[in-house]
C-alpha cells in the first residue's frame, strides 16, 4: 500500500508492507537458477487497510498499484496476477493490466510453459471478504481445459475453495468452491490447484487433487488461532518445481536480514 507502514490493530506494531515486498523482490533475484515466472495470488494493493472507517473510490487504490508495479520491474521473470477480496479491479485493469481488460471485466488467463498448462482465475468479488467464480467464468474454465485435455495443468485462484479449520479464515473462502473443483475434476490432469488469501502454509489433498497455500509477503496468520490473529512475518514465497507427474515444492522465509542468505 502506498503511504507507508499500518497497524493491523490499534495498539498493535507498525509494519511496512512496501520494504518487505522489497526483501522478497531481492530475495527472488538471489535464487539460482532464476524462476520462469512468478504468480501473485492476489490482495496485491489493499490501501483499504489504511483507515478502514474510509470507503475507497477506485482511483485511490491507484498509487499502491502503481508502486507495486514498480517494485516488480526487478524481479527476473515474467510475472502473472490474480485479484484478491482486497484488490480493486478497476484500478487493477487501468494500472497492472494496462487498460487491456474493460474496467469491471474479470481478469482469468492462461498460458502453457514447459508442456504444462496453467490457469489463473479471478474469485473477486466487489465488497465481499468472500471469492464466488460467476458462471461465464467457469464456462471459459471448462472450455480452456477442454482444448488443453493432454496437458498436465496446475491452476490458481485467490481463494481457498476448501476448509483449512480454522473458522474464521475459512469465513472467507470461495463460495462456490465445489463448482471450482468439479470443473478441475472434469480435466482429469488437474493435478494442483495454488491459492493465496490465508498467509498460511497449508497442503491439502482429495482424490488426486492437491490445494496449496502460501504465507504472504508481509503479515502472516496463526495457523492455530480459531480467531483473526496477526503475525509479524517473516515475509515469505513458494517455490514450485514440476517435472512430468511430479510436483516439489518448499517455502521460503526471510528470516535473515540479507536476502542472499535464503
Amino acid at each position: 500500500m502506498a503511504g507507508g507502514g499500518w497497524r493491523f490493530r490499534p495498539g498493535q506494531p507498525e509494519f511496512d508492507t512496501e520494504q518487505s515486498l522489497r526483501r522478497v523482490v531481492e530475495a527472488v533475484r538471489a535464487l539460482d537458477p532464476a524462476p520462469d515466472f512468478a504468480v501473485l495470488g492476489g490482495d496485491l494493493a489493499s490501501p483499504d487497510l489504511l483507515d478502514r472507517s474510509v470507503v475507497l473510490a477506485s482511483a485511490e487504490y491507484e498509487p499502491s498499484y502503481r508502486l507495486l508495479k514498480g517494485i516488480l520491474a526487478g524481479l527476473p521473470c515474467p510475472i502473472h496476477v490474480l485479484l484478491g477480496n482486497h484488490d480493486d479491479r478497476p484500478a487493477f485493469n487501468r494500472v497492472l493490466l494496462d487498460d487491456a481488460l474493460a474496467p469491471g471485466a474479470p481478469h482469468c488467463f492462461s498460458f502453457d510453459h514447459g508442456g504444462y498448462h496453467f490457469v489463473g482465475l479471478d474469485s473477486h468479488e466487489p465488497g465481499q471478504a468472500q471469492g464466488f467464480l460467476d458462471r461465464g467464468q467457469l464456462e471459459w474454465l471448462r472450455e480452456d481445459l477442454r482444448q488443453h485435455r493432454d496437458q498436465p495443468a496446475i491452476a490458481f485462484v485467490h481463494h481457498h475453495p476448501w476448509s483449512l479449520g480454522l473458522e474464521w479464515i475459512d469465513g472467507m473462502r470461495l463460495r462456490n468452491g465445489d463448482e471450482l473443483v468439479a470443473a478441475l475434476r472434469e480435466h482429469g490432469r488437474v493435478r494442483w490447484l495454488i491459492c493465496g488469501h490465508v498467509h498460511l502454509d497449508q497442503a491439502i489433498q482429495r482424490e488426486g487433487l492437491t490445494m496449496l497455500t502460501t504465507p504472504s509477503t508481509c503479515l502472516q496468520l496463526s495457523a492455530v488461532s480459531q480467531t483473526a490473529r496477526v503475525l509479524p512475518g517473516p515475509p515469505a514465497f513458494r517455490i514450485v518445481d514440476v517435472s512430468g507427474d511430479q510436483l516439489s515444492t518448499r517455502v521460503v522465509r526471510l528470516h535473515a536480514a540479507d536476502p542472499r542468505d535464503v
